[in-house]
């Protein structure tokens, strides 16, 4: 008997199948190109049903529409600066926390994976801050939040928004439980992330997101052996993710957009805030925050005091945002990305097709269009 849990384009890489299953016929693995799927062992398989009546992928149904738009950033410069954009996330955490309650999210394992995590303390978000462009692994998360539930405890669970529609699946809605998942541009498989980190020397930390260079030319930072920092313009890492060239497939076709999200807050960078909001915009960081439910903007107000906040519109948003609303296009060698990682070739020579830097005219070009953007906006104050 062969089963199949969900269309495999479809498929997210969320793991729920494998939370669900009774008879553990199924387990998260790779497939060749280091993408997570369900293996299932035919042997423990009895065709239950169990695993695609609560797959994400197999749903069509709507979710929510944006109640209110805001930017915002923490007023706490150090909170700032050390998230991707306005440091909203790190506020809703300690919110929850400080009432004793727990925040699930994804930060990096020992060898640089990124799975999910439990924080318990202030001290654990810091490793859970900031954007993770890699695929994560689950690790079982959907049956700790469920039970950490089940004891009475608030969670704040924060994924990509298919990871939240895996969540409301397992869990339902249920009091205690706040969702935040993130505006996506789509997730490469782990392996490109293994094969780029096997050029440095003692890795310690990774940042995709840091803003040495401020906060709109991000750059990746390294810390190993030695610092290496390179802007989103040329660091093949961020060049070959942005892209497009080795996303999930179900990236390309994203069903969890627009009126899809399932959670109570999405968060995201607002980009463009100099020309929306010129007010909004000092290069530091400014976070897009969409609410989506009566507990989302519960849980907004509960911090609002601790930002600078402005509203916004969806419209602004999805102009200088569109991943808020339109799934990433895909590369048209893709295929051959994919190839040359399954075949082991080094990043480098990955890199030399699919990574290499902005071309400098077109760097100066962007640079100088947002040097005339911020001069206007200052004009429309």
């Amino acid at each position: 008997m062969e089963y199949k849990v969900c269309d495999g384009s479809l498929c997210v890489g969320c793991a729920l199948c494998a939370d669900v299953c009774p008879n553990g016929a199924l387990t998260a693995g790779e497939d060749k190109y280091g993408f997570i799927r369900p293996m299932i062992d035919p042997s423990l398989c009895v065709g239950c049903g169990a695993c695609s009546s609560v797959c994400p992928a197999n749903e069509a149904g709507a979710g929510r529409g944006a109640i209110s738009v805001f930017a915002a950033y923490a007023l706490d410069e150090g909170v700032r600066s050390k998230s991707s954009s306005g440091g909203v996330f790190r506020l809703l955490a300690d919110d929850v926390i400080e009432s004793g309650g727990v925040v699930a999210a994804v930060g990096f394992d020992g060898e640089f994976h990124a799975v999910y995590k439990i924080a318990e303390d202030s001290a654990a978000l810091c490793e859970l801050m900031g954007s993770k462009y890699t695929e994560a692994r689950s690790g079982g998360i959907y049956k700790k939040v469920k039970k950490l539930l089940d004891e009475g405890r608030r969670v704040l669970f924060v994924g990509t928004a298919c990871r939240v529609a895996a969540l409301k699946n397992f869990c339902g809605e249920r009091d205690g439980l706040l969702t935040v998942d993130l505006i996506c541009h789509g997730v490469p498989t782990g392996r490109l992330l293994e094969k780029y980190l096997e050029g440095f020397g003692g890795v310690r930390s990774v940042s995709f997101r840091d803003k040495s260079l401020g906060w709109l030319e991000f750059s990746m930072r390294v810390e190993g052996e030695k610092t290496y920092r390179r802007s989103n313009f040329s660091d093949p890492y961020l060049r070959t993710f942005l892209n497009n060239a080795a996303l999930r497939e179900s990236c390309y076709d994203c069903r969890f957009k627009g009126d899809n999200y399932r959670s109570d807050i999405t968060l995201g960078a607002f980009w463009g805030i100099y020309d929306k909001i010129p007010s909004m915009d000092d290069d530091g960081g400014t976070s897009a925050v969409v609410i989506r439910t009566p507990a989302g903007e519960a849980a907004f107000c509960r911090i609002k005091d601790k930002m600078k906040v402005a509203r916004s519109t969806y419209s602004d948003l999805a102009e200088v945002n569109p991943s808020v609303e339109k799934s990433a296009k895909r590369h048209s060698d893709r295929q051959k990305c994919l190839d040359m990682i399954e075949r082991g070739e080094p990043f480098d020579a990955i890199a030399s097709e699919f990574g290499a830097p902005m071309p400098f005219r077109n760097v100066a070009a962007k640079r100088l269009k947002r040097k005339a953007e911020k001069i206007l906006g200052k004009i429309k104050r």
